[in-house]
């Protein structure tokens, strides 16, 4: 096993193919075919399989892609110590990877209105379905993730998270709420039940086939079936269809003006089956870097004081 193995492997996990994790890594395709062999052939473990869609990691390549990232994490502060680099030279980092929340985008810009103007920073934030972001923070591709748990989710997203050492903070739990336009025929409601939104078309994040029965907001109520469902990827796309028509999401509750625009009104869902526990997930036994820290507080305040209102 050599560091340059692992870093094959680690880009390999940013791709869904070898040919473009190839053409990143700047090598030829045998060759990344021969190193990720190689380590396969050394631990006596399937590291990826390969299907018509490109790859995919195994779970005990998930498991490998852990400790990968731990080694190459190390082997960069090692140089960094040793190499005499101050502190205060290196320029403050922060990643993030979150479902489709406003306040996680909220408090991004928060985060970055603390950054003194002459430092040198690098700041990045990606939005994405659940699985994305538990592999984002294994491979450490974020520092922190954000996501929620539910009673219909938390077994499997504890077991997930136990086997690939991660922590989970709870920060804050929502009652579920219906995000529609302020011109749609329920924007006037003080609160709804399903029975009163099941007629209109709903809106949802794709979360792919896997997904979709685990970690949908939509399973925390009682009988939402809709015939007329419409999948978006982001989030900008799915304000842009619930402000243009009569269509509706399910999320939160906590509207941001500055992230979602105006015009958008969020209403309590009555008897939800559960509740949205929202939280962030971290390398377990690791503290956070300090620019992740500050983010934190950040979201924590904003929390509370949307919570307060």
């Amino acid at each position: 096993m050599t560091l340059q193995q692992l870093r094959y492997i680690l880009e390999l996990s940013k791709h869904n193919s070898i040919s473009a994790a190839a053409q990143a890594l700047n090598i030829s395709q045998p060759s990344l075919s021969t190193a990720i062999r190689d380590l396969e052939k050394e631990f006596s473990l399937t590291l990826v399989e390969r299907n018509r869609h490109g790859i995919t990691f195994t779970p005990a390549g998930l498991e490998f892609l852990h400790y990968a990232s731990h080694i190459l994490a190390h082997t960069a502060a090692m140089y960094d110590h040793f190499r005499g680099e101050k502190k205060e030279d290196l320029p403050r980092a922060l990643s993030i990877s979150s479902q489709h929340y406003p306040f996680a985008d909220e408090a991004f810009l928060h985060a970055l209105q603390h950054v003194p103007q002459e430092a040198a920073f690098t700041f990045t934030l990606r939005e994405g379905r659940t699985s994305q972001v538990i592999h984002d923070v294994v491979t450490r591709e974020s520092q922190l993730g954000i996501l929620f748990l539910s009673h219909m989710n938390e077994r499997f997203l504890r077991d997930l998270f136990c086997k690939n050492k991660l922590e989970f903070c709870p920060l804050c739990a929502f009652t579920p709420c219906l995000y529609v336009r302020s011109g749609h025929p329920l924007a006037a409601s003080e609160s709804v039940v399903p029975k009163q939104f099941r007629g209109y078309p709903c809106v949802r994040f794709e979360q792919g086939q896997n997904e979709e029965s685990q970690f949908s907001e939509e399973l925390l109520l009682p009988d939402t079936s809709s015939r007329q469902c419409i999948y978006v990827t982001d989030r900008s796309t799915l304000f842009s269809v619930i402000r243009e028509t009569n269509a509706y999401t399910i999320g939160t509750g906590h509207v941001a003006p500055t992230v979602v625009g105006r015009h958008i009104r969020a209403i309590p869902i009555a008897n939800p089956l559960d509740k949205m526990t929202v939280g962030w997930i971290k390398i377990a036994g690791e503290a956070l870097p300090p620019e992740a820290a500050r983010y934190i507080e950040i979201l924590t305040e904003l929390l509370e004081e949307v919570r307060s209102l």
